[in-house]
């Protein structure tokens, strides 16, 4: 579970330690966890986790991974204190006095440019502990390292890391075509980054409560506005980009023959266009309103923004006599169901196609 580890990085004169630019800041805390730097005697239990498979499966180790192995990349960091300039420093991370994986940091030789990978034991995965310790590292590196971009490089189909680079504020940046040479053959590679200054922004609005959100007629006027919104890159599998919001507007579907009727809202979060949502009116061939679309903008979520916007929409829908509003989605790794069940609905036990059918009644 992870990025993809280190990438071959071009030997630079011996590095100054990063103390220069502030005291240590290492041991890290957060509210779970202790992140500190790798030590020798951590070497069995680091050595363990990344010889396991299902661990190593997205990574670039080759297994076996050995005591030997982890000795070559621990060794030059057994009397350091913090992380350096121009060069790979492994941090542990701690949960309840146990070492349960690792965050990877490489500062290039400015000590401006930095890349974050992380690995947890396999025991340890779906407890959000990468996003805590992956979290606390980067705020400081910019905070106090005074890191100016932050790289995550990973394998595509690695989208478990890839939400946990999201969750902490980076954006997909591209992915490159047969660009990286890993256990035999040309694969594709995926990097996701941010700059200080849009971290920055992020985390303000992270810790910005929210005080309105309203639902807005999509007009000529802010149409281009909310054209702009954005899921995460790994969401997009499962959430309908912008473009094609319009479209199905535009051009809807049937139902027995008969066109769906479509109406638009944006969600706007204290005026600004944040989220989008869509749904079916009810008529002969839907008897209840149909929730057809809902996104909300990458940099926007984690506010509690969709599920204000669904209050919204049931309050008006029962306001206008209807007792049931219907959704459907892709039960998937990653997908949407929890929110839906956290927002008021309930799984139908029916299918629609391949999605769940859930429906969230009106009062």
């Amino acid at each position: 579970m992870g990025p993809g580890a280190a990438r071959p990085v071009t030997a630079v004169a011996p590095p100054d330690p990063v103390a220069e630019w502030g005291d240590t800041a290492n041991p890290l805390t957060t509210d779970r966890l202790v992140v500190r730097v790798m030590r020798p005697h951590d070497i069995p239990t680091f050595a363990a986790y990344r010889n396991d498979p299902d661990v190593a499966r997205h990574q670039l180790w080759d297994l076996p991974y050995t005591d030997d192995d982890a000795h070559g990349d621990l060794d030059d960091q057994a009397d350091r204190s913090d992380v350096v300039a121009g060069r790979w420093t492994q941090l542990a991370i701690e949960h309840d006095g146990e070492v349960i994986g690792d965050v990877a940091l490489h500062l290039d030789a400015t000590g401006k440019v930095a890349e974050i990978g992380f690995t947890l034991a396999r025991e340890h995965w779906g407890h959000g502990y990468a996003t805590e310790a992956a979290g606390a590292v980067l705020a400081d590196l910019v905070d106090r390292v005074g890191v100016i971009r932050v790289i995550g490089e990973l394998d595509p189909p690695n989208t478990a890391s890839a939400r946990v680079l999201e969750r902490i504020g980076l954006r997909h940046e591209v992915t490159t075509k047969k660009s990286f040479f890993w256990r035999g053959e040309w694969t594709d590679n995926t990097t996701y980054s941010t700059t200080a200054e849009d971290w920055c922004e992020w985390r303000r609005l992270q810790a910005t409560p929210v005080d309105e959100v309203e639902l807005v007629e999509i007009t000529s006027e802010n149409q281009e506005a909310y054209a702009g919104l954005a899921a995460h890159e790994g969401q997009r599998r499962l959430v309908a980009p912008m473009l094609g919001n319009y479209g199905d507007a535009l051009f809807p579907p049937e139902e027995q023959c008969v066109p769906l009727v479509p109406v638009l809202r944006g969600i706007a979060a204290d005026t600004e266009p944040a989220g989008f949502l869509m749904y079916a009116a009810a008529n002969e061939t839907v008897p209840e309103p149909y929730l057809w679309r809902l996104l909300v903008d990458a940099k926007h979520q984690g506010r509690g923004i969709g599920r204000m916007a669904l209050d919204l929409l049931a309050t008006a829908l029962a306001s206008e006599g209807h007792r049931v509003l219907m959704v459907s989605f892709v039960d998937d790794r990653g997908g949407p169901k929890e929110f839906y069940l956290r927002s008021g609905f309930e799984l139908t036990g029916t299918m629609n196609g391949d999605e769940v059918e859930a429906r969230r009644r009106l009062k």
